[in-house]
């Protein structure tokens, strides 16, 4: 064999993205990871059962022709499994090992390798104290929201792994939302024996030191499930055990949810986690070439982290790309040749991020006539769009600030002023910050 079968898969996605486009791709295949390589089979992982048929009766066929046309074998095939793999977790009261019901614990998401700024630190600190002890009613629950890609994954998989391996007469059950709402579904299977399985179901929970849910805004809109979802919270909230969750947003935002789950989890700590900022971001570059034995001049690393910008989970892939490029078509890393994988890499969201199409899409989101943001009028209902479409013109774009002034026809302390402003107003009003991550997000597709 001569390719490095995790870098043809990697490549893979990143052209299956393109063909498919953003919305498709992160509902069914961005959380996809590949589990192995044999004799021309193709093995990937994906985080629930109904992701692993929808992905199998729907992409199959486009994904083999992908991995054909890369690694020149017509023979290759893929399978998509949603299978757990195992590890083994400690015994409990010398009983029998607790089972992890998770495909998502990562080897490299321990504490020791995340990249701590001022976007993450107190969500940083407040899991890594969760992690040494477990159920202090200041941290528990600990709830960790914030957008995608951003490292509630890692951390709350780094508590897990702290558990793992300093806390053997301790056990943890990690899951995702939507694994839970599968599992509960099977539970209640009329053709087999309700009761039964329905207490094993409960079971896994009970006898969990450590519960840690991810995306648990999926909870929303699922009555039943979130009434035993209450449930089992209080039962180990009053026994001490702790409960770990994480959302895209903060529990009072999240709908529609009964007010008693958001009650519950609001209870504890809420901590976020913000998009990291230029030096953070740098931090994780260096530490991911360095992973992948990749070097790179200083002018690249720069223009790397000043154009991607979006999240951790982006930066990582692109250092993803340079690496299969590297390692598939043995490409020379110049900072033309970097530019021109990374455009393709951020798509049509990288070619509509100016200033004409965010205004655009500022003005549609606010209900305003886009060309009235580059206007005179100093009403509030045009002013905050203004300032708002200054604001993400700066952070989504590599335009100066006096280019972006330029644009509207202000001078650069107009600009300045309005970033502060818009920073402000998110501070003071978590509705208000939505609204521009929401913005943000769609711009980014």
């Amino acid at each position: 064999m001569h390719f490095h079968p995790e870098d043809v898969f990697g490549l893979c996605l990143e052209r299956a993205k393109k063909l498919m486009g953003s919305a498709k791709y992160n509902s069914w295949l961005s959380n996809a990871s590949f589990r192995s390589y044999d004799q021309g089979v193709f093995t990937i992982g994906l985080d629930s059962e109904i992701r692993a048929n929808f992905v199998t009766h729907n992409y199959k066929d486009n994904l083999e022709e992908l991995l054909r046309e890369v690694t020149g074998d017509e023979k290759v095939t893929v399978v998509f499994t949603h299978a757990p793999e195992t590890l083994s977790i400690g015994r409990v009261n010398n009983s029998s090992r607790h089972e992890l019901f998770s495909n998502f614990l990562k080897p490299g998401y321990v504490f020791d390798r995340f990249i701590q700024g001022p976007n993450n630190r107190l969500a940083f600190a407040t899991a890594h104290s969760v992690a040494y002890e477990m159920g202090h009613s200041s941290t528990n629950p600990l709830f960790i929201y914030g957008g995608v890609g951003l490292g509630k994954t890692h951390l709350i998989q780094a508590i897990a792994h702290h558990i793992k391996d300093h806390h053997p007469d301790k056990t943890f059950c990690y899951i995702s939302s939507e694994e839970f709402l599968t599992s509960y579904v099977r539970a209640l299977n009329p053709n087999k024996n309700r009761s039964r399985d329905m207490e094993i179901f409960k079971d896994r929970f009970r006898n969990s030191h450590y519960l840690i849910m991810d995306d648990v805004q999926f909870l929303a809109g699922k009555e039943s499930t979130q009434d035993l979802f209450f449930h089992l919270f209080n039962d180990l909230y009053l026994r001490g055990r702790q409960i770990i969750l994480t959302s895209d947003r903060p529990p009072h935002e999240i709908e529609p949810l009964e007010e008693r789950l958001i009650s519950r989890f609001q209870s504890g700590m809420v901590v976020d986690i913000k998009p990291p900022e230029l030096e953070t971001r740098l931090a994780i570059l260096n530490q991911k070439l360095k992973d992948e034995n990749i070097r790179l001049d200083n002018d690249i690393v720069f223009y790397l982290a000043e154009t991607v910008k979006a999240n951790v989970r982006q930066l990582e892939g692109a250092v993803n790309l340079l690496a299969a490029n590297i390692r598939i078509q043995n490409i020379d890393l110049s900072l033309e040749n970097v530019r021109s994988i990374i455009t393709e890499y951020l798509g049509a969201s990288s070619r509509r991020l100016n200033p004409t199409t965010i205004t655009s899409a500022v003005g549609d989101f606010f209900g305003v006539n886009p060309n009235a943001l580059r206007g005179k009028l100093r009403k509030r209902e045009i002013l905050v769009p203004r300032q708002v479409s200054m604001f993400l013109l700066r952070d989504l774009t590599n335009l100066s600030l006096e280019e972006i002034g330029a644009f509207f026809g202000r001078d650069h302390s107009t600009v300045l002023n309005a970033i502060k402003r818009v920073n402000s107003m998110m501070a003071d009003d978590s509705f208000f910050k939505r609204k521009i991550l929401d913005i943000r997000e769609s711009l980014l597709g």
